[in-house]
């Protein structure tokens, strides 16, 4: 099946207490279809899957499936250990997740060996969809175009990559494997528009979280409407991410997403809380939706 359009990567909100705050979370879904977006990826990088224990994992998966209410469901199944990605998506299969994404193994730096043994091994263990997510700032290594050429071939449950770099010329490589079963789609908001005009299938785009301005964008692009498109591109979503970039990634996203919903949420450690300054520049841009 090919997967288009606009892909939200859920943070996941917390309580001060620093527990996952299921309201806010339905608060946020409810939100997220109100903008259309085409589909919603829990358990990714803003959703700092990494600082959740596994049976919060696999419960958060759970309630976000249950309400998505028609939006695809894309479950993050990223883990330091292969067999521990296994086991994560079996349950992410079982629970009826429409996509997983697997990323490479961190802490220890993967070379691509590893990737390679890393992901045949999971693509092969597990009857479902799978994205590639390529996100080297966080693993430590781009998977280069060999490894994702191999893998695609070796594993045709493999329909898509979320490529997450920012590197264009890398990306610009990838946009071959596009095609009727194979998805090539953007981790970056700011170039979101640059990748649709060279053949991407959409974005994987955090600032979704509290604004519809990307989605706006790729419904302008969509239509043919190239200026409107730009017009947003630059004047909506490039300062958007230069606010964002005030804070450690990902703070900046849930102090919007809580400031929009008038929210006093939480930071679940070690995230710390934005200044007031960056808060206040975040809230420029918030959708009014």
């Amino acid at each position: 099946m090919k997967y288009k359009g606009i892909i939200t990567p859920m943070l996941t909100p917390f309580t001060k207490a620093g527990s996952i705050d299921y309201a806010a979370t339905e608060t946020l879904l409810d939100f997220l279809r109100s903008i259309k977006v085409h589909g919603v990826f829990p358990l990714g990088s803003t959703g700092v899957f990494n600082w959740l224990e596994t049976e919060e994992r696999k419960k958060f998966l759970e309630f976000v499936i249950e309400h998505s209410k028609g939006m695809k469901v894309f479950a993050g199944v990223g883990a330091s250990g292969s067999y521990e990605s296994v086991k994560l998506a079996r349950h992410a299969r079982d629970a009826g997740a429409d996509v997983l994404v697997l990323m490479p193994t961190y802490y220890i730096k993967p070379d691509q060996n590893y990737i390679l043994n890393h992901m045949n091994l999971v693509f092969g263990k597990i009857d479902a969809d799978f994205f590639i997510y390529n996100i080297p700032q966080f693993v430590g290594e781009f998977i280069s175009v060999q490894t994702i050429e191999s893998l695609i071939k070796a594993n045709p449950n493999v329909v898509g990559i979320k490529e997450s770099s920012g590197d264009m010329r890398y990306f610009s490589r990838l946009i071959r494997f596009s095609g009727k079963e194979f998805s090539v789609i953007q981790g970056q908001d700011d170039l979101l528009l640059p990748s649709l005009s060279i053949g991407a299938d959409g974005g994987v785009c955090g600032t979704t979280n509290f604004s519809d301005a990307v989605v706006d964008l790729y419904g302008s692009f969509m239509d043919g409407n190239y200026v409107k498109s730009r017009e947003i591109q630059v004047s909506r979503i490039d300062p958007m991410m230069e606010a964002l970039a005030l804070s450690p990634f990902p703070e900046a996203y849930y102090a919007a997403f809580y400031t929009k919903n008038k929210l006093s949420g939480g930071y679940r450690e070690p995230m710390g809380t934005p200044s007031d300054k960056v808060i206040r520049e975040v809230g420029k841009y918030l959708s009014d939706q």
